[in-house]
């Protein structure tokens, strides 16, 4: 808005010494005041370039070069995704892992009271919506591989004293592909999307999580024996 004034009055002093005068008859003042008024355009307009540019930071939100950010996204297990600012671009770890407080919150919401129990950690595979990563491919509409997929998991979860997988979904768009081979459930009250899957990661996510609260994760596309992994690793934890 600045910036606009600013111009528009610059505009205005030329017109009005066109106007009402010969140019050639410009008092030293009025020329003072229109270079001051021209520097001062400059500054604004190289402080809102300044603003325009992108901040990139890390998954810990120090800030770092965009040279910085792009290798560990081609070379790591990193996403960039948005920051809470317009110009912001943050990485997020691709294989998230830790604790969460009440993991009571999480079996209660499947109805899995019972197997909380038992001491089984659960396995959630999650589905953000459709996009590329799983709605093209060779595989993407394949019902035979996807019901010899859905099997492996059951039987190498069951196999490592875990329970699932749960099929939970945010948006359905694509889903019936997988219709007559497992079930997907909306995401209770958002909960496994604002804990683990704040945005749309490509293809499907997993997360699983032990009785005490242990998590390990995957974020985008991910193989089946990540899962199986996971199990193994969080079985040692206990």
């Amino acid at each position: 808005m600045k910036l606009t004034s600013s111009i528009r009055s610059l505009s205005f002093q030329l017109r009005s010494i066109y106007l009402f005068g010969s140019p050639w008859f410009i008092t030293f003042g009025t020329m003072k005041r229109i270079l001051i008024l021209f520097l001062f355009t400059q500054f604004l307009v190289g402080v809102q370039v300044s603003f325009a540019q992108k901040v990139y930071r890390n998954e810990m939100g120090g800030i770092i070069t965009r040279a910085q950010y792009e290798k560990q996204i081609l070379e790591g297990p990193y996403f960039g995704v948005p920051g809470k600012d317009s110009d912001e671009q943050v990485l997020v770890y691709r294989m998230p892992f830790g604790q969460v407080d009440n993991p009571t919150l999480f079996y209660t919401a499947l109805e899995l009271e019972e197997v909380q129990k038992l001491g089984k950690p659960i396995v959630v595979i999650f589905y953000s919506g459709k996009d590329e990563c799983n709605s093209t491919g060779l595989t993407a509409t394949n019902k035979i591989f996807h019901k010899k997929d859905h099997g492996w998991l059951q039987k190498n979860i069951d196999s490592k004293g875990g329970y699932g997988p749960i099929y939970l979904y945010k948006n359905p768009a694509g889903l019936e592909k997988y219709a007559g081979i497992m079930t997907w459930h909306p995401d209770p009250e958002g909960l496994f999307e604002q804990t683990f899957f704040k945005f749309p990661y490509p293809c499907r996510s997993f997360v699983v999580i032990d009785p005490s609260g242990n998590y390990r994760a995957i974020l985008g596309e991910f193989p089946n024996t990540q899962i199986i992994a996971a199990l193994k690793t969080l079985s040692k934890s206990r």
